[in-house]
């Protein structure tokens, strides 16, 4: 028989910015209930990611967690990325380790931010859930920040949103991968509200549209979702369990001090299609 954990309603409590929430109430140790499993789902459609402090999980628990949402799957970049696989078969388990350059002892020399993305958005199927545990922190900066591409939507004003409504964007990252088409703007299946789709790392053109005017729209578009507005930044703790929905957020990482150490361990679920307007 499972035993679910607790039935106390989960506290949420949202960031004051336009993403982000903080979850308590819940042992992420047992196995989660339907109504749990729900009211994060939930959560995570209104704030597009959350956090879970003080856990203590292992790569098993963290895959059990992340299979509460759907089907795990590995990354298929995992070795360009430097990532390494978890322990024995757990290929759908990664850690970014970052390890103290020992060249700047001393220097203060800085480890480059991570540019502004969503996860596998160069692939046919993007990734829905994107889980994240911190294992060993910086003591400065490493910060993960989020921006809110349904509040960025919403705030364009009417002529503009009529303008990209059904509008088609080429995604891709690697020369040798293939190219792919995916709506400018997209339906989220859980709120069922309008998000913008586009990312500095993989947004390359729009579809049918004259190169000068497509690099223009690309450039205004991706400068409007990272403004400060729409952002939110998770200052790291150990034991933090991050989890997003790369369906309405972009994500980017800022610089650190690379005589530290920066370790996380990362699980995400299977793709879905792409649902346009």
């Amino acid at each position: 028989m499972t035993h679910f954990s607790s039935v106390i309603p989960l506290e949420i409590i949202p960031s004051d910015r336009a993403a982000g929430a903080e979850i308590r109430g819940v042992n992420l140790l047992e196995p989660l209930s339907p109504n749990v499993q729900e009211q994060i789902v939930q959560a995570l459609a209104n704030y597009g990611a959350i956090f879970f402090r003080g856990q203590s999980l292992n790569e098993e628990q963290q895959l059990t967690f992340t299979r509460a949402f759907g089907d795990t799957m590995g990354h298929p970049l995992a070795k360009a990325e430097h990532m390494s696989f978890g322990e024995g078969s757990q290929s759908d388990v990664y850690y970014l380790k970052d390890e103290p350059d020992l060249t700047y002892i001393g220097k203060n020399k800085l480890k480059g931010a991570v540019m502004w993305h969503t996860d596998l958005q160069y692939m046919p199927e993007p990734q829905v859930y994107s889980v994240l545990y911190g294992i060993e922190i910086p003591s400065k900066g490493g910060d993960t920040l989020f921006s809110n591409l349904v509040a960025a939507y919403e705030a364009l004003d009417e002529s503009l949103k009529q303008r990209i409504e059904h509008l088609q964007c080429v995604n891709w990252i690697l020369r040798t991968m293939p190219p792919v088409v995916h709506p400018l703007v997209r339906i989220h299946p859980v709120s069922g509200r309008k998000a913008l789709y586009v990312s500095p790392t993989c947004s390359r053109s729009i579809v049918d549209m004259p190169p000068g005017q497509s690099k223009s729209l690309l450039r205004y578009l991706m400068r409007h979702v990272t403004l400060p507005r729409f952002v939110w930044r998770h200052v790291w703790q150990a034991g933090d369990l991050l989890m997003w929905d790369n369906r309405h957020t972009l994500h980017c990482r800022t610089a650190f001090d690379l005589c530290e150490r920066r370790m996380m361990r990362r699980t995400q679920t299977a793709g879905e299609p792409v649902i346009p307007t």
